[in-house]
């Protein structure tokens, strides 16, 4: 069946969209992260995005975040070069910030394990 993204107005806590069970293949056959990008693309130059993974998600505590996720399951972070855990599971569940550059295009990076907000949109606004 063929179906679309809508964009909705969420909690007012991220300046951006958000994609939850982003590494998941949607019932359309096409995998979320993708479409996301594409989302993020059609909404033009700076759009901001966060990509949380299906089992993960992102605890906000006042000013405060952190990345909780489900150990032993696999997701879409790497771990780190070279590594894997004792499962033998090399990418777990996590958060990836997403932005859209000067030029149109989707960049990202692995959101950080815990800090505050105005850090997190610094990442982005900031990306090196």
């Amino acid at each position: 069946e063929e179906w679309s993204y809508i964009k909705v107005e969420g909690l007012g806590i991220w300046p951006g969209m958000v994609c939850p069970h982003y590494d998941r293949i949607q019932s359309n056959g096409s995998p979320r992260m993708e479409d996301f990008d594409q989302m993020l693309e059609q909404f033009g130059q700076y759009e901001l995005g966060l990509g949380i993974d299906h089992n993960a998600a992102l605890e906000v505590d006042g000013d405060d975040f952190r990345v909780v996720s489900i150990p032993g399951e696999a997701g879409s972070v790497p771990i780190s070069d070279n590594e894997e855990e004792e499962d033998g599971t090399t990418f777990v569940p996590g958060v990836w910030l997403k932005y859209v550059d000067e030029e149109g295009n989707v960049q990202r990076k692995v959101c950080p394990r815990s800090g505050s907000l105005s850090d997190l949109l610094q990442e982005v606004n900031d990306p090196e």
